[in-house]
């Protein structure tokens, strides 16, 4: 669980601390501190020890071994739900900009990142005590509510600029807490579905499931924002989020109750 909130936030602090440098300084000045940035986590991996482990006997390759089956439901739910998170990294800024919000758009990603941490105050202990299936169903409503608050800031910003920079950047903390709530508790869902000799896999198969989901945002978005506008690209992630909210509820949930193995 503490991976998925340290990757939440790392990836709310990175394009927040971006658009503030892109306000004041050059590229060249924000890919040099990106490099000293990988530079310093570099440093600091070298210096982790793990305790060494005894060689084992490896099993004959075959699928299970790079994905875990049980958590195939959860993988494809997990996929829809990273899609919009994807869309909102790349291109919120591009968005805000097309709607007239002309603030710093970094603030937007410092509340986000706010509302993850916050999160870890409630949703860890609730994790702890075993109501997983209740932690990701509570994020997934409240990020559900928020893209398609999102998605309407456009319409909100003719009617009235104030209001609509308020509830732009106020959403920010929501999407936050959301987002802090519901990734980190995927992730143990995926670790209590797998044996103890199988916690890689099930790591491996969260983190495929993250990144193609990220990636198709990525490409995704761009494709709708470059065609209609990014008001509708926010409103699909909305609309995926609904899908994967029933799908959990309906499918991943039952699922993980009846295998799960701690």
């Amino acid at each position: 669980g503490y991976y998925g909130l340290a990757n939440n936030i790392a990836m709310s602090v990175g394009p927040m601390t971006g658009l503030f440098l892109h306000d004041s300084y050059s590229f060249d000045t924000i890919f040099t501190c990106a490099l000293c940035s990988c530079a310093a986590g570099f440093l600091v991996a070298i210096l982790v020890k793990a305790p060494r482990k005894e060689p084992v006997k490896r099993e004959p390759v075959s699928l299970d071994r790079f994905f875990l089956l049980k958590g195939m439901y959860a993988g494809i739910d997990l996929l829809l739900l990273s899609i919009p998170y994807g869309m909102t990294m790349s291109y919120m800024a591009f968005y805000a900009k097309q709607i007239g919000i002309t603030a710093g758009t970094g603030l937007f990603f410092t509340l986000m990142a706010i509302g993850t941490a916050t999160s870890r105050i409630f949703s860890g202990r609730q994790v702890d005590k075993g109501r997983i299936p209740f932690v990701i169903t509570l994020g997934m409503a409240m990020v559900c509510v928020c893209f398609f608050v999102i998605s309407s800031c456009g319409w909100l910003m003719e009617i009235d600029p104030r209001l609509g920079t308020a509830v732009f950047f106020g959403i920010a903390l929501f999407l936050g807490i959301g987002f802090g709530t519901m990734f980190p508790a995927f992730n143990t869902l995926f670790v209590n579905l797998a044996p103890n000799n199988k916690r890689g896999t099930a790591t491996s198969t969260y983190l495929t499931s993250w990144d193609v989901g990220v990636g198709l945002g990525l490409v995704g978005g761009g494709y709708i924002g470059q065609i209609t506008t990014f008001d509708r690209a926010f409103f699909f992630g909305a609309v995926l989020t609904v899908v994967s909210f029933v799908f959990f509820r309906r499918k991943v949930a039952p699922h993980f109750e009846r295998n799960k193995l701690r």
